[in-house]
């Protein structure tokens, strides 16, 4: 599972829903990507690095 991807949306009151929408993905994609079974591609890692206002490597 990708802690990381998943605590930094909760600590920040995002929900799954809103995350999918900003990254132009279904909402199961995402899921599925917080889950660790699909990665999360180095684009979309920087669209959430600048979301956040937190460090890329943070994400990983």
């Amino acid at each position: 599972m990708n802690e990381n991807l998943r605590n930094i949306r909760i600590e920040n009151g995002e929900t799954e829903e809103n995350i999918a929408e900003l990254l132009n993905i279904p909402v199961s994609e995402y899921i599925d990507k917080e889950k660790g079974i699909i990665s999360t591609t180095n684009g979309e890692k920087k669209i959430l690095a600048e979301y956040y206002g937190v460090d890329i490597n943070k994400l990983i």
